[in-house]
């Protein structure tokens, strides 16, 4: 029995996010070490601050990296059409979609998205006093 061709392409899309995942956990160490040397030589900020970037910098490369692994570990399971990937996948689908879910929550509020579309909407053509300026 063959591979199905979305579990194949859902395989791919896994060794592709753990290669980026790679790139960006390198990237934010040696990005983080690079601020800390730049702001040390500008003079700017203490050597004690420099070091906590630098330090943060590590700490969110490596764990990105770990999320690497275990997408590559996922997708090599995939791959091979093992059935803890397939639950691990469904697991960590659901996870990320919570999480963009409370991300369009937080950004409806932080832009108030209710009072600039839907209150125009509710008034059905009546001018809102706060939109229209006072006429002399």
């Amino acid at each position: 029995m063959g591979r199905p061709v979305g579990v194949t392409i859902l395989a791919i899309f896994n060794f592709i996010v753990a290669a980026f995942c790679l790139l960006g956990g390198i990237g934010m160490i040696l990005g983080g070490g690079f601020i800390a040397t730049m702001l040390s030589q500008q003079g700017q900020g203490s050597a004690g601050a420099a070091g906590i970037l630098a330090g943060l910098g590590a700490v969110a490369g490596v764990f990105i990296i770990i999320i690497g692994g275990v997408s590559a570990l996922v997708g090599f399971g995939m791959w091979k059409l093992k059935g803890w990937a397939r639950i691990v996948s469904i697991v960590l689908f659901a996870i990320s979609a919570a999480m963009q879910l409370l991300g369009l929550l937080g950004s409806l509020a932080h832009f108030n998205l209710f009072a600039v579309v839907w209150k125009p909407v509710l008034g059905r053509g009546r001018r809102l006093r706060h939109l229209v300026p006072a006429q002399a």
